[in-house]
């Protein structure tokens, strides 16, 4: 066995992670830009249906260069863009409603290969021992009532690196909460992804243009730094919003108080490079993007 002493920089993600591993890569990318890419043509009528269906005023669109090629996934349960580069899904597109969330459908654990992919992937085999869980981004748990949609939620397509502090403890939760408001507003659109962010680079003092990461596996699983979900239902006659991210960290402890991550679509938008719902009028954009939203009750 070799050992190597880490620059400073990698110590330091060590300590933020608290996930040291053999199976773990440095790495660095260029920081999210601006420059705004049009989105590619192509897709099927049943692709576009789905599209409509899950993903509310549209699939969100890319806005920078730096997120490399990618492949979109059209299911029932979930429509996803899929990046070739980093090997999970940029954004997860759903729409729940209650009868989802009720039935006898039985979680597989069972995380394959998706077969739809025709570039770069993920395996099973990059994940085991890495410390990190295949961490759902379309939940199983929003599809109790059909077998068949929940076992295509293992795909892993739909997965990327989360720490089981994370993923099995403060994101479990607000999977919940999630499900309590899909049932108070009788339906949610859910919007679902990685960032990689660090603070250092929102400030000219301290910013050098670059967001350290780590990979794991064979197959260079890019493990995001934060994960957000964007929440939109329905009030009475008027859509709302309301958006959390969360550091990809071992520091939860219960209760773990989801109000402290809400933050703005729009600032989750310039954090990775994409567009949500850009169907959105001025004046919808404006009320569902531009300001963090107060924690529904």
């Amino acid at each position: 066995m070799q050992t190597r002493s880490l620059p400073w920089t990698s110590a330091l993600l060590i300590l933020l992670t608290g996930c040291a591993s053999v199976h773990q890569q440095p790495h660095a990318r260029p920081a999210i830009g601006s420059t705004y890419i049009a989105r590619e043509a192509g897709f099927t009528a049943e692709q576009q249906k789905l599209a409509d269906e899950l993903c509310f005023k549209g699939m969100p669109q890319k806005t920078s260069d730096q997120l490399g090629p990618t492949e979109f996934v059209f299911r029932q349960g979930y429509v996803l863009e899929f990046s070739s580069l980093d090997k999970i899904p940029y954004w997860v597109c759903e729409h729940v409603a209650p009868p989802q969330l009720v039935g006898n459908a039985e979680r597989s654990n069972q995380f394959k290969v998706d077969p739809d992919l025709k570039g770069p992937h993920s395996a099973p085999a990059d994940y085991k021992s890495s410390g990190y869980d295949q961490g759902h981004q379309a939940p199983a748990g929003n599809q109790s009532q059909n077998q068949q949609l929940q076992d295509e939620t293992f795909y892993l397509s739909n997965i990327a690196p989360q720490l089981p502090n994370l993923n099995r403890d403060a994101w479990k939760s607000l999977e919940t909460l999630t499900r309590t408001w899909v049932k108070q507003y009788s339906e949610a659109y859910e919007i679902t992804g990685p960032i990689f962010y660090d603070p250092k680079e929102d400030s000219p003092q301290t910013a050098d243009g670059t967001v350290k990461f780590w990979t794991i596996g064979k197959d260079a699983v890019a493990v995001p730094t934060h994960f957000y979900k964007i929440i939109i239902v329905k009030d009475g006659s008027t859509w709302k919003s309301i958006a959390f991210v969360m550091p990809n960290t071992t520091t939860y402890k219960s209760p773990y108080h989801l109000e402290k991550y809400i933050q703005s679509v729009q600032w989750i938008e310039q954090h990775t490079g994409l567009n949500f719902m850009p169907n959105l009028t001025a004046q919808q954009h404006l009320d569902l993007e531009s300001h963090a939203s107060a924690m529904w009750q």
